[in-house]
């Protein structure tokens, strides 16, 4: 089953306060919603992200991430 996770990420330059961009979409592939966490985290580490926060919303997944230096 695909799920869908909305991805916030927040600049490595921004401002202290300042906003994340806007969201984009991510479409992962899990059998449940534990499994489509993981492999979100997974994911988003791979793209070499740092995962500050994961969870589960009434439409999916909603994650907010940092971008490394």
């Amino acid at each position: 089953m695909e799920r869908t996770v909305k991805v916030f990420v927040i600049p490595a330059d921004r401002a202290p306060g300042g906003p994340p961009e806007p969201a984009r979409e991510l479409v992962v592939k899990a059998r449940s919603t534990d499994a489509a966490r993981e492999a979100a985290l997974l994911r988003l580490v791979d793209d070499g992200y740092r995962v500050r926060s994961l969870s589960c919303g009434p439409k999916g997944l909603v994650t907010y991430v940092e971008e490394t230096r």
